[in-house]
């Protein structure tokens, strides 16, 4: 069994883990989504996540030391490179880091969020099946208005997504 990870606000943390859980499910390795915040953070500091999507970091604050355990024995860590607090944490780190954001420096991002909403893989990554991921424009189908609203969110399930060899990413 896998655990992905959750790092976010509280607004959004239910939404994303019912997103993944959704989307994943379907593929043949089970997972099982867990929200890292300031009151489970002590509970799991012994889990070793498969993959770990860091949203907001505020909700951890002053746990520096546990999270440095959990994203230095995870295989990838998905990052929002927009956010506010310091990603200092994961420097130095050898970590399969896949940034999102509208920073032009993310790993991932977004092209277009107007009509349709695009999806740019500005580097190469390597999925969880060991498959390259060349760079390209990826077109992520919306059906569900409620996370239409949130392109933050919509660019960090779309990199699980990819990681987990899904790139028919409709929500």
């Amino acid at each position: 069994m896998a655990f992905i990870g959750v790092i976010s606000d509280m607004q959004n943390e239910k939404q994303l883990k019912q997103i993944l859980e959704t989307r994943l499910n379907n593929i043949n390795k089970e997972h099982t989504i867990i929200a890292i915040n300031d009151k489970s953070i002590e509970n799991i500091k012994n889990i070793r996540f498969e993959t770990i999507l860091v949203m907001d970091l505020k909700r951890v604050r002053n746990r520096e030391d546990i999270l440095n355990e959990l994203f230095k024995n995870s295989k990838y860590l998905v990052i929002n490179a927009d956010m506010e607090e310091s990603l200092d944490i994961v420097n130095n780190m050898k970590l399969n880091i896949i940034t999102f954001g509208f920073n032009s420096k993310s790993t991932i991002t977004a092209s277009s969020v107007e009509e349709e909403f695009l999806i740019c893989l500005q580097r190469k990554i390597i999925d969880i099946n060991n498959k390259i991921l060349e760079p390209q424009e990826i077109e992520v189908k919306i059906s569900n208005k409620k996370i239409s609203n949130n392109s933050h969110n919509l660019m960090g399930i779309t990199s699980i997504l990819l990681i987990y060899g899904k790139k028919e990413n409709f929500f």
